[in-house]
């Protein structure tokens, strides 16, 4: 009977500690500060366009290309966006997983998952890269060609364009169990 006793006591008390982490990690990645940090390997159309300015940068082969893609209003884009979380506190904080949203003009057009773990102690500082692939054919309706030329190219500088929203929405784990954040939130974007 005491030994009954002595297995349910410790699991409580495992069961507490694991409670109290995870709440303590939760508070801790509540008052982290996301910012948006650069974006890297941008590909209009399987084409490269890193370090680009604007077309007359590319080969004629890769002009063509990323024209042929405009006209067909089907543009896809790969790219990969870093955010910056830094933790201010005192506490590790803890992020299991984090859902993101792109949105141009207001408008979603990509959108997904990043599932690795994240652990930032305190006063650390990580950078979390986001895979955005997306079809951005679909907003020549509210941008013209040219300003969507700017747009692409601006990317390639490693800036985000004013048009553009990241919104994260992090997650964490206590046991077995995923919490989420009730909202998305807009990452911070330094011009």
């Amino acid at each position: 009977m005491n030994t009954t006793r002595s297995c349910a006591f410790l699991f409580i008390m495992l069961i507490s500690s694991f409670s109290c982490r995870s709440i303590k990690e939760t508070q801790a990645l509540k008052d982290c500060n996301y910012n948006f940090s650069s974006i890297s390997n941008v590909r209009v159309n399987n084409v490269s366009i890193d370090d680009k300015q604007n077309l007359r940068d590319l080969q004629t082969t890769e002009t063509l290309k990323i024209s042929q893609a405009i006209m067909a209003r089907k543009i896809p884009v790969d790219l990969t966006a870093h955010i910056s979380v830094h933790n201010p506190n005192s506490r590790t904080a803890a992020l299991h997983k984090l859902n993101w949203k792109l949105l141009l003009k207001d408008q979603e057009v990509a959108k997904g998952v990043v599932t690795e773990s994240y652990t930032i102690k305190p006063n650390e500082t990580i950078e979390i890269p986001i895979a955005i692939s997306t079809d951005i054919g679909s907003v020549l309706k509210i941008f013209s060609v040219k300003e969507l030329m700017n747009m692409m190219f601006n990317l390639s500088s490693a800036s985000i364009p004013e048009e553009a929203q990241l919104k994260i929405k992090p997650s964490i784990a206590v046991g077995k169990k995923t919490i989420q954040s009730p909202a998305y939130f807009t990452v911070n974007i330094s011009k």
